[in-house]
C-alpha cells in the first residue's frame, strides 16, 4: 500500500534478473503501480481480498524519487547494488513516515475502488504472525518472539485504520488456535505459513460472505469514519484539573485551526511531587478522575493524545484547589 504514493518506476534489466516468473511479476507490479491504472481489472470482481502480510517490508526511496518495496524479490534483482540507485533512502517498517505513506496509499487505492463502486467487495484477511507450530515439535520456531510481536503490533495498527474505512463484516476473523504455523508447509516454515485448518476456515468465511455474488459482500459497506486530527497537521492539546472533595477532576481539549474536537484517544497521568502516581490509559474520554493524595508538595496532571498514526501530543497543568 505504502508504495502506491509514488510515481511508477521502470527497470526492465533488474526485473530480468529475477528467475521466477511469479516473483518477477510481483516486483513489476510494485514498480508500475498498475493497480491504480485505468484498466478494468476490478470491473468484474466479486471479491477483492486484501492480505497485509507483505506490509512487513521496508520501503526504498530511489534518487529519482520513486518509492518501491524492499522485498526479498527486489534484493534478488540486484538493483540495490546498481550505481544508478546509489544514495537510496530506506524507510523502515513501523516508522511514522512509513505509516503516513501507508495511510495515503491505502486511501488512494480505496478511492479508486469507491469510484468503481467496488469498495463493498473488499474483504480483509485479518491474520497475525504465529508464534507456535500447530503440533508439538522439537524444532526451534524460525522467528524470535520480539520480531513476531513487532510485526503483529503493526498489523493490529493497520487493521484498526482499516476499520475506519470498512464495515466489520468485511474482515475475516480467526482464533489464535487457527493461526498456528505448519512446520511442513509446502512453501517452507514461516510464522505466516499456517496450518491447514486456517485455509479451510478462510475459504469457508469467504464463501459465507459472498454467498450471492450479485450483491455486495453480505451487507452494504458503511461510510468511512472520520479520523481524529493528525498531530502533524497542527493539532494542539490543553489540559486543566481541579481538586475537590478528595478527588481530582481533569479535562483536556484538542484543537485544530480554532476548532475543538471531541473525538480521539486520550490518556492521563496524575503526577505527585514530580513522580507519576496514577494512570488513566488511552480511551475516547477527554475526562479523568483520580483520588487526591493526603499529602503532597506539588500536584500535576499530564494529558496525552494520539492520532491514528499513533503520533502523540502531551500537555501538563498544575491542579487547582476549589
Amino acid at each position: 500500500m505504502a508504495s502506491l504514493c509514488s510515481e511508477a518506476y521502470e527497470n526492465s534489466e533488474a526485473l530480468e534478473k529475477i528467475p521466477s516468473a511469479f516473483r518477477r511479476r510481483m516486483v513489476a507490479y510494485d514498480f508500475s503501480k498498475e493497480i491504480l491504472s485505468d484498466k478494468n481489472q476490478f470491473d468484474n470482481a466479486d471479491v477483492i481480498l486484501i492480505d497485509l502480510i507483505d506490509e512487513r517490508f521496508d520501503l526504498i526511496v530511489l534518487p529519482s524519487g520513486q518509492t518501491i518495496t524492499h522485498s526479498n524479490e527486489l534484493t534478488e534483482s540486484g538493483i540495490l547494488e546498481d550505481p544508478s540507485v546509489e544514495g537510496f533512502k530506506v524507510i523502515t517498517q513501523g516508522s511514522m513516515e512509513r505509516r503516513r505513506l501507508w495511510l495515503e496509499g491505502m486511501q488512494k487505492f480505496f478511492a479508486l475502488l469507491k469510484q468503481r463502486n467496488k469498495l463493498d467487495r473488499v474483504l480483509i484477511n485479518k491474520v497475525f504472525w504465529s508464534s507456535a507450530f500447530e503440533k508439538p515439535s522439537t524444532s526451534p520456531f524460525p522467528v524470535a518472539s520480539t520480531f513476531i510481536e513487532k510485526a503483529n503490533a503493526e498489523l493490529a495498527w493497520m487493521y484498526e485504520v482499516l476499520s475506519h474505512e470498512l464495515a466489520a463484516h468485511q474482515f475475516l476473523e480467526f482464533s489464535t488456535s487457527q493461526l498456528t504455523a505448519d512446520e511442513f508447509h509446502r512453501w517452507g516454515v514461516s510464522p505466516f505459513h499456517y496450518s491447514e485448518g486456517y485455509y479451510q476456515e478462510a475459504l469457508s468465511q469467504i464463501k459465507q460472505k459472498t454467498a450471492n455474488s450479485d450483491e455486495a459482500v453480505s451487507e452494504p459497506a458503511v461510510e468511512a469514519r472520520s479520523y481524529s486530527p493528525f498531530v502533524s497537521k497542527g493539532a494542539k492539546l490543553t489540559v486543566a484539573a481541579i481538586k475537590a472533595d478528595g478527588e481530582i477532576f481533569a479535562h483536556c481539549s484538542l484543537v485544530t485551526e480554532g476548532r475543538i474536537h471531541d473525538s480521539g484517544s486520550f490518556a492521563f497521568y496524575l503526577v505527585v511531587d514530580g513522580v507519576r502516581r496514577d494512570v488513566r490509559w488511552y480511551d475516547a474520554s477527554q475526562n479523568a478522575r483520580f483520588l487526591a493524595p493526603e499529602t503532597y508538595k506539588t500536584l500535576e496532571v499530564m494529558a496525552f493524545y494520539k492520532d491514528v498514526l499513533e503520533e502523540q501530543l502531551s500537555a501538563k497543568c498544575t491542579v487547582e484547589s476549589m
